[in-house]
């Protein structure tokens, strides 16, 4: 099916348009128990193998830094599938990405954003006390007065949009 939509569409349409539209029906449909867990997990290794066996035909862009982001699953988190689709999506529109893997320790997260100079920091995690982390990172990026100098994307499956706007500072 891959190699079929390849003769018509560019790799990163396929991903952006209709890999990510699914895993967005997937998502809508555990969100409402329309499907079980093992099943939204099988969905994302498809898609994490789609995206891997369409990446090297994914064109590069030729707008060379656009900015720098660090990605990391957050302490006490081993999910990266989303994580790392992020990462392969970002790379191939001309960003510098800089992923430091999962179970991230908040100093990590911050020693890799001084050291390669980033403009963003992006934290994923897929579990609800990963959401809790979040929020004790966020603290610390306050406290070190460092939250101007960095802002901060947030993902993951716990995640909603006004939780992250209205109690994640």
């Amino acid at each position: 099916d891959l190699d079929e939509a390849l003769q018509t569409r560019p790799a990163l349409e396929i991903v952006n348009d209709t890999l990510l539209e699914g895993m967005k029906v997937v998502g809508e449909l555990f969100g409402s128990g329309q499907m079980q867990l093992p099943f939204v997990l099988q969905s994302a290794e498809v898609m994490k193998t789609a995206v891997a066996y369409l990446e090297p035909h994914m064109e590069k862009t030729d707008d060379e830094g656009k900015g720098t982001i660090v990605l990391a699953t957050v302490r006490g988190d081993v999910h990266d599938i989303g994580k790392n689709l992020v990462d392969i999506i970002l790379t191939n529109n001309g960003y510098n990405v800089v992923n430091i893997g999962i179970k991230q320790p908040v100093s990590a997260i911050l020693e890799a954003a001084q050291e390669h100079k980033a403009d963003v920091i992006g934290m994923s995690g897929l579990l609800v006390k990963s959401t809790v982390i979040m929020k004790e990172n966020l603290e610390e990026l306050n406290q070190r007065k460092l939250a101007a100098d960095y802002p901060v994307i947030l993902g993951g499956a716990a995640l909603t949009r006004a939780y992250v706007e209205q109690d994640l500072h």
